[in-house]
């Protein structure tokens, strides 16, 4: 309430919205410091902005595109000439930049090699300073969290794999969601490129030499943990600029990302349908996705969800979230009473009863875990039927081969699955 106004979903939309362009600027303008033609900088700043993860942050998503902004004014703090040194001002914002970084996202705290790396290459440090950032990074990085600490820190959700699945996983998501497949093989391709050329360019002057290294362990490194916790492709968000870094030296090939990148937005290829493995088939690209996921275009799918409900009283959970259908409520395009309830940890979680269907209960998708609720209502009689995509995501994640069923049991509760649109599925 502090500029006189409620922190809500719009604000928060708006300000990830400035987030996600100010990397961009923030990046064009560390890649002019490095002396990089103008039209590569422009260049490789389209292809971060249209990203298939970035722009789907900047778009609706997680803090990710703040952690990217803040790491790179971090970056851009700490570009000085070879024969100047690093002032106390620049060094106290940079690592202040890290660590707000990590304050937005936990995850960019395996960038924190750059700091130590960077004195361990400038000429006029060595490795007591990187000894004692290391230790400033943790103070500040302390500082930051102090709140959090304080308030007190949840477990973190995990993807929950084994180690089979965490390989499939994590390889799956880096080619298909992190990039496309025709944008990974072209990073895949300046990545090799590069560490083939790593004694020549270890020797260059400072600071291209540390942005080289930084620019070819960062990417290793996010991306050996995504295959830790495989359930965010955005945890690879941090290696595209790194990697766009590498890019801008190899005219040919950046231009070939940029229309791979630009070519990702409309149209890209996949090999799962209905969370099922299936030959690769081309499906709409980022831009279209990203626009999916907005409550505006949900409200087709609402509507086919109320005619699987039939005659009978029927619960059904959805796949789509609580302030979608309050989207649709408070525009009247989806009349329907809202109810909140709470569970046994005071969590709060919305039921929904659509005004064209008085016999039908509606929830959203966090409705397929409140057991207590759903067994209260099928003792009454009604049918509990779940979207069988939603299914699929929620009980059977990584059985990829399974067939598809009309009905499950879960414990003591039986779910008829349905698909909202059936000629789509088929």
């Amino acid at each position: 309430h502090g500029f006189g106004s409620a922190f809500g979903d719009e604000a928060y939309l708006a300000l990830q919205a400035l987030a996600g362009v100010a990397g961009v600027v923030v990046f064009y303008k560390l890649l002019l410091r490095l002396s990089t033609a103008p039209w590569k900088a422009f260049v490789a700043s389209i292809c971060l902005a249209l990203s298939a993860q970035y722009f789907a942050n900047t778009v609706d998503g997680e803090e990710f595109v703040f952690a990217v902004l803040f790491l790179l004014l971090s970056l851009r703090l700490l570009i000085v000439s070879r024969d100047t040194r690093l002032g106390i001002v620049r060094l106290f914002g940079s690592v202040l930049c890290f660590a707000l970084a990590t304050g937005c996202r936990p995850e960019a705290a395996l960038a924190g090699i750059l700091f130590p790396v960077y004195c361990l290459l400038h000429p006029q440090l060595g490795w007591k300073h990187a000894l004692g950032i290391v230790f400033g990074q943790g103070a500040a990085i302390l500082v930051i969290w102090s709140p959090v600490l304080v308030v007190g820190l949840h477990a973190p959700w995990t993807a929950g794999m084994n180690v089979r699945e965490s390989i499939l996983g994590g390889g799956y998501r880096l080619v298909f969601q992190c990039f496309t497949p025709p944008v990974f093989l072209v990073f895949c391709w300046i990545f090799v490129t590069a560490i083939a050329r790593w004694r020549k360019r270890i020797k260059e002057p400072f600071p291209q030499d540390f942005f080289f290294v930084i620019s070819c362990l960062t990417p290793i490194i996010f991306c050996a943990a995504l295959f830790f916790h495989a359930s965010k492709a955005a945890h690879v968000l941090f290696v595209v600029p790194f990697l766009l870094l590498l890019a801008i030296r190899r005219s040919k090939a950046l231009v070939a990302l940029a229309a791979m990148t630009i070519l990702g937005c409309f149209a890209s290829l996949d090999i799962f349908k209905d969370r099922q493995l299936v030959s690769p088939f081309a499906i709409s690209g980022a831009y279209f996705q990203a626009l999916r996921q907005k409550p505006f275009y949900k409200l087709g799918y609402l509507r086919q969800v109320l005619q699987h409900a039939g005659p009978e009283r029927s619960v059904m959970i959805a796949d789509v979230w609580r302030w979608d259908l309050e989207y649709h409520l408070t525009g009247g395009t989806f009349p329907a009473r809202e109810k909140i309830f709470t569970d046994s940890t005071k969590a709060e979680f919305a039921v929904f009863f659509p005004q064209e269907n008085d016999k039908c209960i509606l929830l959203p998708r966090d409705g397929a875990f409140q057991n207590r609720l759903l067994e209260d209502w099928q003792s009454q009689g009604y049918a509990l039927k779940m979207d069988a995509i939603l299914y699929r995501a929620l009980f059977a994640r990584y059985d990829v081969t399974a067939p598809l069923v009309d009905h499950v049991q879960i414990g003591d509760l039986v779910f008829h699955l349905f698909f909202p649109n059936e000629q789509e599925r088929r």
